[in-house]
């Protein structure tokens, strides 16, 4: 990851941080009004329910004769009243009293049963203003609701019964509220990490495009390069050719020679790798035998492998791939052409090259005995002109992993645990399965 990288991930996370805790903040305000407002409406309503209780159970004493006789006729309908009135957990008890202020009937809807009937004398009633139909205590609020000109219905309600069902109602609304907001929340978060993986990739194609707008340019200058550099130095290796027999008596003379063709060669080399990795052409795809188009690239590599002096080991299946018998012939020569150089230092000198079938894929593996790649390398390892090695251009892995990668595969790199590397090239089996560069021919 680079250091722009780096900073413009930190600048999100902060954004993402501090717009979370915004968030959370005006939710916690939110809540807070809701259950400030949660609890004066609750107030409002159960004292508005008291009162249409109230003025239900007024209608029972209304045109039937003196109050005294009213609650002895209706006993039944006030005890209907009376259950109907202790499922409402907040209401202490009813009384009525007579148009003298003196308690007629009593009912404590808290307690056990509903017990109830004709008070002990002494009780008394105070009345309130006219204009007032509420009285608030420190423990209760009495509802009263005035019976034409004979009674006074009184509805108590308990405060600290009220208080208690507030704050189980509070507590209920605090914890779906938690939930509803760490819900928000948690969809908040996913949203700003796909939103930053969007941003992320959107990115790197945008770094992808210039690369590719880079490389096109390079394209066109690597063709120039290779016109005007190429031609000068075919001359002077036939040049150096005809030199080399005339000096070949002189020892010092054919020897300088020979270090100047060796020199003109890699030249050459580095400027056709140059050429191939900025203007690839796209493969052109045919059925090839696995087990003979192995055999052909052994034999490529046999005289490499005779002279360093390693032994290679061939293991191939029968079957068929649709693919591009040249370029794939070059990865395999590149790979085997790498192993060969890691087995330069080593005692134990094996290089082995195999081709099986793996599911839906065939994988062609180079495999060598060396030292293998130091793990923080191999990431690196098929970026262009990369190289750890000295006078290697870079170009080699790169062109391989392009070309692989044109046919719809992978070339995948990795340590073997025994020692050494395994470079495997996994194609998809089947001709369908296969992609190319843009305006390429399948």
């Amino acid at each position: 990851m680079g250091r722009q990288e780096l900073s413009w991930s930190r600048q999100y996370l902060f954004v993402a941080a501090v717009f979370a805790l915004l968030f959370v903040v005006a939710f916690g305000l939110f809540a807070q009004l809701t259950i400030s407002q949660l609890s004066r409406s609750y107030v409002e309503d159960v004292l508005l329910t008291g009162r249409a209780q109230a003025e239900e159970l007024a209608k029972q004493f209304r045109g039937d004769g003196p109050l005294y006789q009213v609650v002895e006729k209706k006993k039944e309908a006030l005890q209907r009243v009376s259950l109907s009135l202790a499922r409402k957990e907040v209401i202490e008890s009813v009384e009525v009293y007579d148009e003298r202020g003196r308690l007629v009937w009593r009912t404590t809807t808290r307690s056990e049963g509903v017990p109830g009937g004709f008070p002990e004398a002494g009780s008394e009633f105070v009345p309130l203003p006219p204009a007032e139909h509420v009285m608030e205590s420190q423990t209760s609020y009495q509802i009263r609701v005035p019976v034409e000109e004979i009674a006074t219905v009184v509805v108590s309600i308990s405060k600290p019964a009220l208080e208690q069902r507030i704050a189980l109602l509070r507590h209920k609304l605090v914890v779906r509220t938690a939930l509803a907001g760490g819900a928000t929340l948690t969809m908040m978060v996913l949203a700003f990490v796909f939103i930053g993986h969007l941003i992320k990739r959107n990115a790197e194609l945008e770094a992808r495009r210039l690369r590719d707008r880079e490389l096109a340019a390079l394209g066109v200058l690597a063709a120039n390069l290779a016109h005007e550099i190429r031609n000068p130095l075919n001359a002077l290796s036939i040049h150096l050719e005809l030199v080399g027999e005339e000096t070949s008596s002189n020892g010092a003379a054919g020897e300088a020679v020979a270090l100047a063709k060796k020199e003109v060669s890699r030249l050459r080399k580095l400027v056709t790798d140059f050429l191939q990795y900025a203007r690839p052409s796209p493969p052109q795809r045919e059925p090839v035998e696995v087990a003979p188009w192995l055999r052909d690239v052994v034999a490529l590599l046999a005289p490499e492998c005779e002279r360093a002096g390693v032994s290679l080991k061939v293991e191939t299946t029968g079957g068929m791939l649709f693919l591009d018998r040249g370029q794939m012939t070059q990865v395999l020569l590149n790979l085997g052409l790498n192993a060969l150089q890691a087995l330069a230092d080593v005692s134990v000198k094996e290089l082995s090259l195999r081709a099986f079938r793996d599911g839906s894929q065939w994988v062609l593996a180079v495999e060598d005995s060396g030292k293998g790649i130091p793990p923080q390398e191999l990431s690196r390892v098929k970026e262009a002109f990369y190289s750890n090695r000295k006078g290697g251009t870079g170009l080699g892995l790169a062109i391989a992993d392009r070309i692989v990668a044109a046919h719809g595969g992978q070339l995948i790199l990795q340590n073997r645990p025994q020692g050494g590397l395994s470079a495997q090239v996994r194609l998809p089996a089947a001709p369908e399965d296969v992609y190319t560069f843009p305006g390429g021919k399948t």
